[in-house]
């Protein structure tokens, strides 16, 4: 099995739900939440990405109390294929592995490089 990484997902309610099924009254599957990104020092969008649960939920935890985001959760990548069907539906040009709260050091790496280190 490769490596296993997080991503954390904040919820977010600004993602309209979807409009029940006319012909079963039913609503498709809807899912509110996006995940965590930082800038890079040139302004581009770099995933938030964690090598352990624990250092997730922490990250997490702490910008909740900062009120950055509201309630997230970690979510489980086995590997390059996970990244690739996440970075389907969040495309990220970086990624940064381990980001701190009020560090000032840009960290990122492009997705080619993250997903080539990945063992897969």
């Amino acid at each position: 099995m490769g490596d296993k990484h997080w991503v954390a997902l904040a919820v977010d309610n600004s993602i309209p739900r979807p409009e029940p099924d006319p012909e079963t009254g039913f609503p498709p599957m809807h899912f509110n939440a996006s995940p965590l990104i930082v800038p890079t020092d040139e302004g581009d969008d770099a995933l938030c990405v964690f090598t352990t649960k624990g250092k997730a939920i922490a990250y997490m935890s702490e910008a909740e109390q900062g009120a950055s985001v509201s309630p997230a959760m970690p979510m489980l990548m086995s590997g390059r294929e996970d990244f690739w069907d996440f970075l389907a539906y969040y495309p990220a040009s970086y990624v940064v592995v381990d980001p701190e709260h009020s560090t000032a050091e840009d960290t990122s790496v492009t997705v080619q490089e993250f997903l080539a280190a990945l063992d897969d």
